[in-house]
C-alpha cells in the first residue's frame, strides 16, 4: 500500500525532517495538506513555508545531499503545543543560495507567511496525508546539527532536521515521545530555498 511504504521509507532513513504541525492564518492544517498536494499533482512540486533556525537551507541541502530526505508531520505535544500563524505575505520568487533569485513556478498555489530573511520554504515532490493511528517515537532521533543532543521541539523551532540516534538515556530528552504523524513529505532538489 502507497500510504505505508512513505512512512516506512521515512521512518526507516537514517536522517528526516520533523515538523510540528499546526494551523496557518486560519486554515487548518487537513486544508493546507490538500492544497500542497493539488500542487504537487499540478506543477510537480510544492513549496512549504517554515521558519526555523533548526531547518536552514544550507542545513537541509547537506541532509538531502545527495539523495534526498522524508519530512514527517506530527502532532503537537499538547493542544496549544503549535501557535497558528498569522501573517499571510504571499511569496513570488525562491533562491536555492541566498543570491540568485528565481519565480516561483507558473501554477503553484499560495505560499504564504512572514516574509524576512529567515523564510525558508521545504520543496517536496510528493505528499501524503496520513490517516490511520502511526506514531514516530522521538527518542530515536538526535539533533542533525548536534548529533550527542536530543530533539528539542519549541514554539518557533518546530521544524528540525533530525538524525537516527537511540536518545532514551539522555537527560534533555523530549518528556512527549510518541507523536502520531499527520502526514509525510518526500523532499526534492533544491530540498530548501530561501522565499520572498
Amino acid at each position: 500500500m502507497k500510504t505505508n511504504k512513505i512512512i516506512d521509507e521515512a521512518l526507516s532513513a537514517s536522517q528526516c525532517i520533523v515538523s510540528v504541525m499546526g494551523a496557518h492564518a486560519g486554515e487548518e492544517s487537513n486544508e493546507i495538506f490538500s492544497r500542497k498536494i493539488e500542487d504537487i499533482e499540478r506543477v510537480n512540486r510544492t513549496f512549504w513555508l517554515i521558519k526555523s533556525p533548526k531547518a536552514k537551507p544550507e542545513l537541509v541541502q547537506k541532509l538531502c545531499y545527495p539523495n534526498s530526505a522524508y519530512a514527517v508531520f506530527i502532532e503537537p505535544a499538547t493542544k496549544n503545543g503549535a501557535r497558528p500563524a498569522t501573517c499571510e505575505q504571499q511569496a513570488t520568487s525562491f533562491s536555492e543560495n541566498g543570491l540568485t533569485w528565481n519565480p516561483l513556478p507558473k501554477g503553484l498555489g499560495p505560499v504564504t507567511g512572514k516574509l524576512d530573511s529567515k523564510a525558508y520554504a521545504l520543496v517536496f515532490d510528493q505528499m501524503e496525508t496520513i490517516h490511520e493511528s502511526t506514531e514516530i517515537d522521538l527518542w530515536n532521533y538526535a539533533d542533525f546539527s548536534f548529533p550527542e543532543k536530543p530533539l528539542r521541539l519549541i514554539i518557533g523551532c518546530s521544524t528540525i532536521c533530525a538524525t537516527k540516534k537511540e536518545m532514551k538515556e539522555h537527560p534533555e530528552k523530549l518528556k512527549s515521545r510518541f507523536r502520531r504523524i499527520v502526514a509525510v513529505g518526500r523532499l526534492a532538489a533544491p530540498f530548501c530555498v530561501w522565499v520572498r
